[in-house]
């Protein structure tokens, strides 16, 4: 009974057995059997609709078309075959071969309700339907029954409705197979039909619209029908429940629907399917697919009690796939997506191939959102996420493994086995697994291999290709009464190059599909094209994409969806209208940051499978927006004049978080542009060509320059131009926003020296505020700190910290920056800032209290101590009063610091920026302001407040504006030490002595100081003035030391002499000098005749050499110099280590520190400094002298880098321009080709025959005339170009002969004669 009535009339299985054998006697029959389950022509597919009401505004049947798939489905959201020209359900690719035959969803679960406990039944639909149509009505409450089917229908919209083209939709709504053959009245019908659901959208009754007014409610005049952003939305509403009644709530008859399907009684569901579709082609992967959203509500009956539950609930998408020929197909799912999918069991398809000369596609159905886990199946502790497809099962008809029962209580149980991943028979309680073939383990997935690679179990192994079922289920979970759950699949398909290679491409769309849902189809788009502007030259031509601050703003700082903006790509194309493909790609502009070849899945043209292809090959040199050339790429020769060459760029971007998505790149539609190389026009001056530099004049003294390159010649204006430099501070205020004016703060925060002091600091969140702390580490022997451990207040949500460099580690309100190790070379020495972020605390502003650690690292007790591997020296450790001394005892032991920071004062981050800007100082106009890249980076890292250099990413993607690109070179910030020591030797000296030795570096180079500036390197308030810091200085090795010397004894009392200058007491050059101290002895005891006081105090030594300011304002200037002995011992044994028994001034062989003192010298020294009353006030740089064993006349000059100062450093320049004056020279017109032989290699085709007169002014008049004297043709010209084309055909527009013609060139009484050699095309064939 069963096959004869529900096997989708094709007969019972004994009579499709006999048909196999029988001879076919009817190419009807024939076709019927092999291809079609049931047959419809044109005109009985017509009438069925006039039957189920097609043509009213209440049809029970309708379709999803709005792309390349087209899906039936009646209102009460079961299959139906009566639309499709195929007789199926759905069709794939639209109008031509079936894919499905029938689907359904379905539900089966074990349900406690007034009719049972924990009674299995499945319900929904298959090829009977266990629904019927209509929404579930409430009366005081409580389940009354169910709508009456005949006020529904199937309600379709389409957004494009009033406006669009609706010939391909009602083509495919009345089955035809080509769009010509619908008519007007059928369209309209269609149209109507939407305008209809439009106007009369059922959105109180659960159907889905854009809300666009935010309100909550649907608002037929503003509100938009359907799902929102879809470009066509098809809804159905249906329900269980038998009693049938009025709007009221009054029982108006009886439907019993439920158990036609599997025999199991009601439930009391209301389920709600939405479909929808995007109208892309089939190229794009959502041109591929529509989404199928269930919403399953649990009712209940109208008897049905308050504790009414489904447990052990299963939500399943069954499908009876056809896909074309409906017996050789073959099922499989792929786990990891979700997807289950029909493909056919051979290469080729009698439908497919054999009919519509297409491949044999692939599809199927994946679950893009599950039901909510509820039951934590998976255990995570989580049971708000959504389930995945967690069986599936398949069966053959007439196989062993057959459809359930239908209509029969076992069909429910039988169907129930299936859900949960068994074998349908026997029939639940008894299950039996299905065994992986491959690997021979219990599954709940069948055919769960790879038929692409031939991998794990796949179809064919257990049945031969047939009519196949697929049964996808997700569970268990539960409802109770009164909950609902959705459920989104997607319907799609893929066509590869045969029924293999159809599976990857279907994988693949699938794929896709997930992500659209994912991003709640909020898709990413490609960059916006941009704007092009030719520039044509002598022999080569270039291309400005730049110009346009907007175009280049639409295309590069939008974000979509996560995809940046990431270069542009070049390409020469064969003709002005050759696709892309045919194009070869002639430059990469990408930004500098690794990203090199990106691969997206493509379908590979040989295999038809999708594989992972490079889509960009970046190349990491840099953006820029200009391109230019004078090579054919196409040819493979060098540009010819005259010719035009044809050229389109794009913009492609990247999604760097790219997990999950199935692709990484988007490339922007092309911009198209044709350019023709030639020589300037008569009359025209070109000013400077691309790529030329304008020259640039520096005012002011910093080593920084400005590079002015033309990019587009045509745009220049002649204007002159200034660069200057400007600095504006930004604050964040108490609220989070920037401001340039400096907020009133209440206190002003203090952070004096001490263990560890802190301010609050405004930070851009304004939920938040940042703690910056100041260790200051005072230690009496030399000791640094290991690390720092600071507890706040429990309650204190900490964000981050920042320790300058300190490995930090941050445990709930405790945060360690370094470690505890006793080190001996300790991460802090003092002056170290430590930045915590934290959520504001409640009350704020409130004072913080935070107790701190700071832990000692132990240098001095293990540099004192000879058992930990310290020095045997006890007396330096005596006379400095650290560590372990000589009598055995620690003269300091490790300690470390522990206290409380009150932070209470509140001070304003604050910003301080410098730009450069560019005026046009002839039109007082400021072109760019506020720029912030120089020297080939942005200074600010990204991080400037208004980021108006956010698109130079590189020198070469500056901004063009007015034809040219600006670039800065050089830097704002005052030198940290010197750029260069260069030593110029005196040449003579070196021949008699030997080459000098000089060994040079600073405080900073050594890790001593975070500068060589004096302010940091000696701690003094030195000089902090760019203007005098950024000045060269030359050290003058002008003195030497003679033959005398002071003879005292050293440590051991044994004699030793300390050399004095050349000349003494009237030295011989060298200069005067400030000795401040000496590491190894105290300078009371320095045995220099200077040191007449002999009290420790500093005081002048004669050295060797003099020290010059190079560019002080007046010219150079002589400056002074303090040194401080660090390795000579005036009191130690031998004096001194490199040349024992001597000791200098200056100490050739080994350490010196030095200071210069930056004013003008005196040879008393006595400077006192308006801000320190003593010298240190002019100390400029550190010096550490490893070795200086120098000849007299040597010279070291200190280079210092000039920054760029505002208000004292600007450039200046001017463009020229293009001058065009009026011309009438004619007497460089010639013609190309000449001879014309029959054809060339830049017409476009046999049609397109043509000379091309060259370098005509803008009015000209050619005539031309055959070599006998008989006129032919006159053209006539007038436009900017220098080009007018011969179509070589006469006044009357016949091909001329083969043969000579005059060519007479006349402009304002210019003349020019030329001659024409012609041989036609079919002359030359005859010829040969």
């Amino acid at each position: 009974m069963y096959k004869m009535n529900h096997n989708k009339e094709k007969g019972i299985t004994t009579m499709k057995k006999k048909n196999l054998i029988m001879i076919a006697t009817s190419a009807v029959f024939l076709f019927s059997t092999l291809f079609g389950k049931e047959i419809y022509g044109t005109h009985s597919q017509h009438v069925a609709r006039v039957a189920g009401g097609l043509e009213n505004q209440s049809p029970a049947i309708s379709v999803m078309n709005i792309n390349n798939i087209a899906q039936w489905i009646m209102k009460d959201g079961a299959y139906t075959t009566a639309g499709s020209h195929n007789g199926q359900q759905g069709d794939y690719p639209i109008f031509t071969g079936g894919l499905i035959y029938a689907d359904g969803m379905l539900w089966g679960a074990k349900v406690t309700d007034h009719q049972g406990t924990g009674e299995v039944r499945v319900g929904g639909s298959t090829y009977y339907h266990g629904l019927k149509a209509g929404r579930v009505i409430y009366k005081d409450g409580a389940v009354a029954g169910s709508d009456d089917p005949v006020n529904n229908h199937v309600w379709r919209v389409r957004k494009d409705w009033s406006s669009g083209d609706l010939t391909t939709d009602a083509a495919n709504y009345y089955g035809y197979t080509a769009a010509s053959d619908v008519s007007a009245e059928q369209i309209a019908t269609v149209k109507g039909q939407y305008e209809y659901d439009w106007m009369n959208w059922p959105a109180a009754w659960g159907a889905p619209y854009d809300d666009v007014d935010g309100n909550g409610s649907y608002d037929p005049a503003t509100d938009i029908p359907g799902y929102p952003g879809a470009d066509q939305t098809l809804w159905t509403i249906a329900n269980d429940v038998p009693t049938i009644v009025s709007a009221a709530g009054d029982s108006i008859g009886y439907q019993s629907t439920a158990p036609n399907l599997y025999g199991a009684d009601a439930i009391g569901i209301e389920l709600q399917i939405t479909m929808w579709g995007y109208a892309f082609g089939a190229g794009d992967p959502l041109g591929n697919m529509i989404f199928k959203k269930a919403t399953m509500k649990y009712t209940g009956l109208p008897d049905s009690p308050a504790d009414s539950r489904m447990d052990s609930l299963y939500f399943t998408q069954w499908s009876d796939p056809d896909l074309g020929t409906y017996t050789d197909d073959y099922v499989g799912c792929d786990v990891a997506l979700s997807f289950g999918y029909v493909y056919n069991g051979n290469r080729l398809d009698g439908v497919f191939n054999g009919i519509h000369n297409l491949p044999v596609p692939a599809g199927g159905y994946d679950f893009l959102q599950g039901p909510p886990d509820t039951d934590d199946i998976d255990g995570d502790g989580d049971s708000t996420e959504y389930l995945g497809m967690t069986s599936f099962t398949y069966f053959g008809a007439g196989s062993s493994i057959s459809d359930p029962s239908l209509a029969s209580y076992a069909g429910s149980l039988q169907f129930y086995n299936l859900m949960e991943g068994y074998l349908p028979r026997p029939e639940y309680p008894v299950q039996i697994p299905w065994v992986d073939l491959s690997t021979g383990l219990e599954t709940k997935f069948a055919l769960s291999g790879d038929p692409v690679t031939g991998s794990g179990w796949i179809d064919g192994v257990q049945l031969p290709p047939g009519d196949r079922r697929l049964v996808m289920a997700s569970g268990p979970f539960t409802m109770k009464l009164g909950e609902s759950a959705d459920v989104v699949i997607g319907l799609l398909g893929g066509m590869g190059l045969d029924n293999v290679s159809s599976v990857s491409v279907a994988k693949f769309h699938d794929l896709y599909a997930q992500y659209a849902y994912d991003q709640n189809f909020s898709l990413p788009s490609a960059p916006s094209s941009p704007s092009l502007s030719g520039i044509e030259m002598d022999g080569m031509i270039g291309i400005d994409w730049g110009s346009s601050a907007s175009a280049v703003s639409s295309t590069e700082e939008a974000v979509s969806a996560g995809f940046e903006f990431e270069g542009y790509v070049v390409y020469q194309l064969p003709t002005a209208s050759s696709p892309l493909s045919e194009g070869v790609k002639v430059a990469t502009y990408d930004k500098v940051n690794l990203i090199l070849n990106i691969l997206d899945p493509t379908v590979d043209p040989i295999t038809g499978l999708v594989v992972d292809a490079a889509k960009q090959t970046g190349t990491d040199g840099g953006v820029q927006r200009w391109f230019e050339t004078d090579y054919d790429e196409i040819r493979g020769r060098p540009m010819s004049n005259g010719i035009a060459y044809h050229y389109a760029v794009t913009a492609y971007s990247f999604l760097p978080d790219n997990a999950g998505s199935p692709f990484k790149t988007l490339e922007s539609g092309e911009s198209r542009i044709s350019v023709t190389p030639h020589s300037a026009n008569p009359g025209v001056t070109v000013g400077q060509e691309m790529g030329s530099d304008i020259d640039v004049t520096h005012n002011g003294t910093a080593n920084a320059s400005v590079s002015v390159d033309v990019v587009n010649p045509s745009q220049l204006t002649g204007d002159s131009y200034r660069v200057d430099f400007t600095e504006v501070a930004y604050y964040v205020g108490a609220d989070g926003n920037w401001t340039t004016t400096n907020p009133a703060a209440g206190r002003v925060g203090d952070v004096s020296p001490s263990s560890i002091t802190g301010v609050y600091l405004t930070n851009p969140d304004p939920t938040t505020i940042d703690v910056v702390l100041n260790v200051s580490v005072v230690s009496p022997d030399y000791n640094y700190a290991d690390g720092v451990r600071l507890k706040f207040p429990e309650g204190t949500v900490i964000n981050s910290a920042d320790g300058g460099g300190a490995v930090t580690m941050v445990v709930g309100t405790e945060i360690m920056f370094g470690d505890s190790s006793l080190s001996t070379g300790g991460f802090f020495s003092g002056g170290q800032v430590l930045t915590v972020n934290i959520d504001k605390p409640a009350g704020f502003p409130t004072d913080l209290a935070i107790d701190y650690t700071i832990y000692d690292d132990g240098w001095a007790q293990a540099w004192c101590n000879p058992d930990l591997g310290g020095s045997t020296d006890c007396a330096t450790c005596d006379y400095y009063g650290i560590g372990y001394g000589c009598d055995g005892t620690y003269n300091t032991v490790v300690t470390n610091a522990t206290g409380t920071a009150t932070i209470s004062d509140l001070t304003y981050f604050v910003q301080v920026e410098k730009f450069w800007n560019l005026h046009n100082t002839t039109t007082n106009t400021t072109l760019l302001e506020k720029q912030t890249f120089v020297g080939g980076s942005d200074v600010m890292g990204g991080i400037s407040v208004e980021n108006k250099s956010k698109l130079h990413y590189n020198t070469a993607a500056a901004v063009t504006t007015e034809g040219f690109q600006v670039n800065v070179e050089g830097g704002y910030a005052a030198p940290d030490d010197a750029l260069a020591r260069t030593v110029t030797p005196d040449e003579e000296n070196a021949a008699l002595y030997g080459e000098s030795i000089f060994d040079i570096d600073s405080y900073m180079a050594n890790g001593w100081a975070l500068t060589a500036k004096a302010t940091d390197a000696a701690g003094v308030n030195g000089v902090t003035s760019v203007d005098t810091l950024q000045r060269d200085v030359e050290v003058r090795f002008t003195g030497e030391w003679g033959e005398e010397s002071i003879e005292f004894l050293d440590g051991d009392g044994n004699p030793a002499q300390y050399m004095l200058c050349e000349g003494y007491p009237d030295c011989v050059g060298g200069s005067y000098a400030w000795i401040s101290g000496a590491r190894g002895y105290d300078i009371a005891i320095h045995p220099d005749p200077g040191n007449v006081d002999k009290d420790g105090a500093p005081f002048r030594i004669w050295v060797p050499y003099e020290v010059w300011d190079m560019e002080h304002p007046d010219g150079p200037q002589q400056i002074d110099i303090d040194i401080y002995d660090r390795i000579q011992d005036a009191d130690g044994s031998g004096v001194n280590g490199d040349d024992p028994g001597f000791m200098y001034s200056h100490n050739p062989y080994n350490r010196m520190y030095t200071h210069f003192i930056h004013t003008a010298y005196q040879l008393d020294g006595q400077y006192e400094s308006s801000r320190t009353g003593d010298p240190t006030g002019y100390w400029t740089w550190n010096v550490v002298w490893w070795d200086t064993q120098f000849n007299q006349g040597d010279v070291v000059l200190f280079q210092y880098a000039n920054p760029i100062q505002i208000g004292q450093d600007n450039f200046t320049f001017s463009s020229t321009a293009t001058v065009t004056a009026s011309s009438n020279d004619v007497s460089e017109v010639s013609v190309y080709p000449n001879p014309y032989y029959g054809t060339h290699e830049i017409e476009s085709s046999r049609a397109d025959k043509y000379v091309s007169f060259n370098h005509l002014p803008v009015e000209a008049t050619i005539d031309i005339y055959s070599l006998g004297g008989v006129f032919v043709r006159s053209i006539d010209k007038n436009d900017a170009t220098q080009f007018a084309q011969w179509d070589l055909k006469n006044q009357y527009g016949y091909p001329v002969a083969s043969g000579m013609y005059v060519a007479r060139v006349t402009s304002g009484g210019e003349e020019k004669i030329l001659k024409i050699a012609l041989v036609q095309e079919t002359q030359v064939l005859k010829y040969y």
